[in-house]
Formats: structure tokens, sequence, C-alpha cells
């Protein structure tokens, strides 16, 4: 949560770091981990003073464990959406670069967003209309597996097996285009895009590790989750430790700048961006 917030505020409000095009969907997801990362912190307070004398009140009152919990499935979902528009924004960048560039800018970042937010829709309905989540009725516990229902359960693991599964094809094809043809043909990419491809395969190995392997183990083992406890959240905020870390290191890496002086001398800096500039 931290690490997103210092990246957003060198981004934006400090510019320290530069701001590019081909980075403005990660931009995006960057404010998603944020939020997400936020609300799951007032969750875990939550499940935290569910332990002591209060937990009597949450189970009266799961509706309050039902706004946390539900929101931060809603946001992961649309997180899991806007993903995919990555994976499939550089896969098309990485395969079709003449054609991506002609008409990628045809289709505005804010129009992808609205897309992705507009899910939050369907996912309403379907604990509201299909699911019928009672709010009303107290609960005999206030873990996200009971407020919600079977109905929801299954929901989210069709949902995320789906949706990690398209990402993780898109990034295997994306792999094997820049690890393999790429180093084959021995292409020049630039910095900027260099860091996007980067940022994409970062995204995709969280996903497999932190995202895509929880809803299988359930599958797989409906009984996990009895025995080892909420392993979604923890797997998610692990993931976002992780992946803060990562992405971190991808912005700050040094990368050399071509610049022609009035004298017409040609001369390479490096540039990176300053991580320290909010210590100051």
């Amino acid at each position: 949560m931290i690490v997103y917030t210092r990246l957003l505020l060198l981004i934006f409000w400090y510019k320290t770091i530069k701001k590019s095009p081909e980075l403005h969907l990660f931009y995006c997801r960057f404010v998603f981990d944020l939020v997400i990362s936020v609300i799951s912190l007032v969750k875990m307070i939550i499940y935290g003073l569910s332990l002591t004398s209060l937990y009597d009140f949450f189970l009266n009152n799961h509706w309050l464990t039902f706004m946390f919990v539900w929101t931060v499935s809603s946001f992961s979902s649309l997180r899991a959406i806007l993903v995919l528009f990555i994976a499939l924004d550089r896969t098309c960048a990485t395969y079709l670069p003449i054609t991506f560039f002609k008409y990628r800018k045809l289709i505005p970042t804010f129009a992808i967003v609205g897309v992705v937010l507009s899910y939050s829709i369907v996912d309403t309905s379907v604990v509201f209309i299909i699911c019928k989540v009672d709010l009303n009725t107290p609960t005999t516990c206030i873990n996200a597996l009971c407020v919600f229902g079977p109905c929801y359960q299954q929901y989210w693991l069709v949902f995320s097996k789906l949706f990690y599964a398209m990402i993780v094809i898109l990034t295997l094809m994306l792999c094997a285009k820049l690890f393999v043809w790429n180093k084959m043909k021995k292409h020049n990419v630039n910095g900027e895009l260099r860091r996007a491809n980067r940022l994409a395969l970062i995204d995709a190995f969280i996903t497999i590790v932190f995202d895509f392997a929880p809803p299988i183990i359930h599958s797989t083992y409906p009984n996990f989750f009895d025995y080892v406890g909420a392993i979604n959240s923890v797997s998610q905020t692990l993931g976002f430790v992780v992946e803060s870390w990562l992405t971190t290191l991808n912005l700050e890496k040094r990368y050399q700048v071509k610049q022609v002086t009035a004298s017409g001398k040609v001369v390479f800096q490096q540039s990176t961006a300053d991580m320290s500039e909010l210590r100051r």
C-alpha cells in the first residue's frame, strides 16, 4: 500500500518518474491495487476484532463484514479484467507492432477503464439478484465463504479460473515472443516498451502464483480453506507485496537517453526514477 502510494505520488505529484503512454493502463492498475490494499486492511482489522468480545456484534451485523469483503472481491474482479486488457495490449503490441501503434491510439485509456468498471454491474447483479445474498439474517460466522454463500463462491471460482487462464495464455504468448523470437532476431526495443513488457510479465507472474493458484487449489480440495483459513486474502496480500517490490525495481531501472546538444554533439545520459525524493 505504501509503495503504490509513493509510486503514484512520484509519477503524478513529484513527477520524478516520467509518464509514458505505454504505461497508462499500469497507472490505473496501481490505483486499483492501492484501493484494494486499503479496503483489505480494514477487512483484516474487522477479522481481528471478531476474535475479541465483538464477535457476537459482527454475527448480528454481518452486513458490516459483507460491505468490506464484497468490495475487495468486486475490485479484485475488476482488477483481473484490467490485467487481462494489459496482457492483451502488450501481446498485440509485441506480435503486431505496426498495426498496434496505428490503431491503439484510437482507443483511449478511459474507454478501457470504463469497460472494466462497467463489470461492477454484473458483479452486483450476481450478488443481489442471482445469488440473493441476505444481509438481514444473522450468520454463524463472519468469513467470506459464510457471508456470500455457496452460490457466489461458485461464481467466484468460475470467474477466477476463466479470466486468469486467459491472462496466463496471453502471457505465455508474450513470453514466447520476447524471450525466444526477439532474442533470435536480436530486435531492439526502446526503454519505455521494455518497461511496459516487464510490467506485463510481473503482472502475469503474480497472477499465476498468487491469484490463479488459490481457486485451483480450492476447486481440487474444497475443504482446504477449513485448514489454512482465508488463503485467498493472504495470497492476494502477499502478491501485492511482491508485485510492488518488483514494480519499483522495474521503474527504477536505468536506461540510456540519447540527447543532441546545440553544437550538434551527441550525449548519452543515464536516466532513472529517483525513489529517494520522498525522503528529502
